[in-house]
This record gives structure tokens, C-alpha cells and sequence, in this order.
């Protein structure tokens, strides 16, 4: 066995691997050094604790371990790393050591293969699909449970880590990619005032960053995409791929205009909470800045429950963030106007009745007609202010807001890419939601008045205008200049 374990890393994969973030994601095109840097990431993170520690390397089939990451593994590490159950388990003989758990989880009920050990640190590998179906990749719960099975070895460090192709911009994967860099969730100790946040961050490694990789494998990824855009996107260029799902319903929001980099912080004094409303309650957070322009922090929704458990669940607890805490002096409460219909926060009220007790504001409701709420809802991302700002930037935060305008939330299309007869509204889920809170908050806040109105003129108005020009204009002007003096 060498002397030495030595790793050439490249800018990216070094940051990735040196990150003291909980979670780290790290995103590039195929080839690039993804799986090369996660092998790395548990060694450093051992290292990191001082002590040898158990971890677990998750895809979604125990096979599809076996026949890419297993021949990686001993590609990358020779004889330093040791294989033994059936290839169930590894060992890194790094000092401090890495044990390594293997395992597919491609469902739900496979879940429970986390719940046991006490781990340190969990690496998912190229959890989003390939091809649908045929690769189903890894399903959010996994994500979810990984975040609380990493953190209970004792004398350790949390570090979940994520390497992968980028995925297209339906899976979780990707809204993980684009929520801000920094607290990804915190927690106040009662007793002390305390806080502790877990940080996540997501690293993105350039197309031809790995120069270890030869031009004819770049060559031989090229021709194998080139005749799918989306495959081509997420595997040669390393981007995102957008899925169509139909005709966007706010073809005017530009994300490279409305959707800003950074978090934009939560200023003092009056803010707006947007709601829509049933099975799929959503609040969407916002305020105007000093200038005018009117700032969409948050968005906060969740399915199955009804707008007192979203309250009480959600939306109070996250108001009590750092993010939110003490800032808020006053509410206006704007939603869909059949919240005031009763019954959907209880049999005894309404949910608009609800939320004006909650916070001491009255219920002020959107539009009734969907028609005129899309007249507004158009019309505010043409808006502008001051020196040439729009009129509405959505915060780094808002990111299921912004799935949404920018393209999830949609009209239903036929084939031919025309918008289905009788489909005048959106397609009702998930991101119609928040398209649906934001655009009461805006029928409000913004209403559109159209172009002034035209005087009716009668017809014998219009017949002295019509004769008092039929010497043309030229003549006309003659014969005032005529009887002003002339030439």
C-alpha cells in the first residue's frame, strides 16, 4: 500500500471538499470529478472530526453502486480502501478511518436502512434520474432523512453531501440548488437563547474544469446529447434542464430582471402577507422598500392541511427566524376572495375571519374574476421605477416563487403547443399556488387601470371637425397666415 493518500483537486472540488457547511451540494457536467470529490469530502470530514467515523454512501439501486461508484471507489483509492458483506460495506484505511455503509434506497419503504446506525456523515450519489423509469433516482424523503441520521454519531459533526449531474428543474434536487447559500434551518434553545443553524451551500463545477479528462471522452458526451437538448444541458454543459410543461402564465417575469442573487433583507415596519387558500395553503411574504419597489422575501406552503395548520406549523415559527424576528411592525392581509367563504379553517369561521385575529388586520380580498387578475398580474412585471427598477424583485429566498413565474406555473397545451380550448385558467398544482397568492397580493397592491378611456364623440361633432379640414391642412394654415399678415 502507498505511504500516502494524496488527491489533486481541483478550485471547485477543493471547495467542496474543505466546505464546514452541513450540506454541501456539489453540481457539474458528466465527467468532471463529482464522485472524485465525494470520496474526498469523507476523508477530509473525518479528518474535520478527529476521529474515525461511520458514514453512508445512498443511490438509488444497491446495483447501480456496484457496477459505477463500487469500480470508482477502487479506481480512486487502489489499496487503501477494503470491501467486504457482499460489497455492502467499505473501509477508507485513512487515518482517522471512514466506514462506509452502501445501500440502494429507491422508494419510501427502503427508508428504514437509515434509521439504525449512528452516522457522521451521509453521501447521496447522482440522486437525480437519468432516464425516466428506467432510473428513478432518489426521492426527497431520503434527502430528509439523511439531514437527521447525520448528526448522531456522537463527538461529530454533521455533513450531508450531495454529488451529481444536474437534474431538470422539476426535481428537489434542483429547488436544493437554487435556495440561497447560508442557514438552510435553525433551532433556539429555549431555556438559554441559544441558536444553532445548519448551513447549506451548493458548488457548481465548470464544463472542462477536470483536465484529467481526455478530448475524445468531451467529444464522445457531445455526440451522445447533442440531439437532446435537456440531456445535453445537464450532461455536457452541466445546467439545469427546463422542463415545458405549458404556456407560462407571467410570460413577462425575467428572472435575470425580477429574481435577485442575494437575500434581500427584511426591513422594519409594514409588511404584506398574500394568501391562497383550501388543501394547499400558501403565504407569500413581501414589503416595499424606501424606494417603492416592493420586495418578495418568502413563500410558505404546505399540502394537506388547512390554513390554521400552515399558521401554526409553518408560518409562525418561521416568523420567529432570525430573518423576521421583531422586524415586522404591521400586516396587510390580501387573499383569494373566497377565504371569507367559512369552513376552511374551521366550522365555526372563515379562514379570512381567522387570520385577522391572528394578527390584529383586516382581511382585504383579491379579485373575484380571473380575468382581471391576469391583467394585473401582466402588467406588474412591465412596471418600472425610479432610474429604470422593476417595480417587483422577488429575494434569493423566494424560490418557490420564482419556480413558479417562471414557468411552472403554466396553461394547459396540446401537442401542437396552442393553448387547449377551454383551459382560460392555470393548471391547478403546485406552483399554481403561489402564482395564485402572489397575484392577489398584486391585483391590490398594483392594480392595473388600462389606457384612459375615450370621449364618445356625436356625429355632428365629428361632421364640424371633418368639414373645418376640407381645405387641407396646407390651405388652412395659408389662409391664417393670410389673415395674419402674410408672408
Amino acid at each position: 500500500m502507498p505511504e500516502t493518500l494524496d488527491f489533486e483537486l481541483t478550485p471547485t472540488q477543493y471547495a467542496f471538499v474543505t466546505s464546514e457547511a452541513h450540506i454541501v451540494q456539489l453540481m457539474g457536467p458528466m465527467g468532471e470529478g463529482k464522485t472524485f470529490a465525494g470520496v474526498a469530502g469523507l476523508i477530509a470530514h473525518a479528518a474535520r472530526c478527529g476521529k474515525d467515523i461511520r458514514t453512508a454512501l445512498v443511490r438509488d439501486t444497491f446495483q447501480n453502486i456496484k457496477t459505477s461508484t463500487i469500480p470508482d471507489l477502487r479506481d480512486y483509492l487502489g489499496a487503501w480502501v477494503r470491501f467486504s458483506d457482499g460489497d455492502k460495506k467499505a473501509a477508507i484505511l485513512s487515518s482517522p478511518r471512514v466506514e462506509i455503509d452502501l445501500f440502494g434506497i429507491d422508494d419510501d419503504a427502503a427508508l428504514s436502512k437509515l434509521q439504525g446506525p449512528q452516522y457522521a456523515a451521509i453521501w447521496l450519489e447522482e440522486p437525480a434520474p437519468i432516464i425516466e423509469k428506467a432510473n428513478a433516482g432518489l426521492p426527497v424523503s431520503v434527502f430528509d432523512m439523511a439531514i437527521a441520521r447525520a448528526a448522531r454519531q456522537r463527538g461529530t459533526v454533521l455533513r450531508v453531501q450531495v454529488t451529481q449531474n444536474p437534474s431538470d428543474d422539476e426535481h428537489w434536487t434542483s429547488e436544493l440548488a437554487e435556495e440561497p447559500d447560508g442557514v438552510y434551518a435553525s433551532y433556539e434553545d429555549p431555556f438559554t437563547g441559544e441558536v444553532f443553524e445548519i448551513v447549506k451551500r451548493t458548488f457548481w463545477i465548470q464544463a472542462g474544469e477536470n483536465r484529467f479528462l481526455s478530448g475524445l471522452t468531451r467529444a464522445a458526451n457531445i455526440a451522445a446529447f447533442k440531439k437532446d437538448p435537456a440531456k445535453y444541458a445537464r450532461y455536457v454543459e452541466g445546467k439545469t434542464a427546463e422542463v415545458y410543461k405549458g404556456k407560462k402564465v407571467t410570460p413577462g417575469y425575467n428572472p435575470a430582471i425580477h429574481f435577485s442573487s442575494q437575500i434581500l433583507p427584511v426591513l422594519e415596519g409594514e409588511a404584506f402577507q398574500f394568501w391562497d387558500s383550501w388543501q394547499f395553503p400558501t403565504c407569500v411574504l413581501a414589503q416595499y422598500s424606501a424606494r417603492g419597489q416592493l420586495i418578495v422575501h418568502d413563500a410558505v406552503l404546505k399540502e394537506g392541511v388547512g390554513t390554521k395548520e400552515l399558521i401554526e406549523e409553518e408560518l409562525e415559527p418561521f416568523l420567529r427566524t432570525r430573518k423576521w424576528k421583531d422586524k415586522v411592525k404591521s400586516w396587510r392581509i390580501i387573499g383569494d376572495f373566497s377565504m371569507r367563504t367559512p369552513d376552511q379553517s374551521s366550522v365555526r369561521s372563515s379562514a379570512a375571519k381567522y387570520l385577522e385575529k391572528r394578527f390584529g388586520s383586516r382581511f382585504e380580498p383579491g379579485p373575484a374574476r380571473w380575468t382581471t387578475i391576469r391583467e394585473h398580474l401582466n402588467h406588474c412585471f412591465k412596471r418600472l421605477i425610479n432610474e429604470g427598477e422593476p417595480a417587483v424583485i422577488l429575494s434569493r429566498s423566494a424560490v418557490k416563487l420564482h419556480k413558479a413565474l417562471k414557468g411552472g406555473w403554466h396553461y394547459k397545451v396540446d401537442n401542437s403547443g396552442r393553448r387547449v380550448e377551454g383551459s382560460d385558467k392555470p393548471v391547478k398544482d403546485q406552483h399554481s399556488h403561489p402564482g395564485d397568492a402572489f397575484a392577489n397580493g398584486i391585483s391590490v397592491l398594483m392594480p392595473y387601470q388600462g389606457l384612459a378611456p375615450v370621449k364618445n364623440i356625436s356625429r355632428k361633432d365629428n361632421m364640424r371637425t371633418a368639414m373645418s379640414y376640407r381645405g387641407g391642412n396646407f390651405g388652412r394654415s395659408a389662409g391664417q397666415q393670410k389673415r395674419g399678415g402674410g408672408f
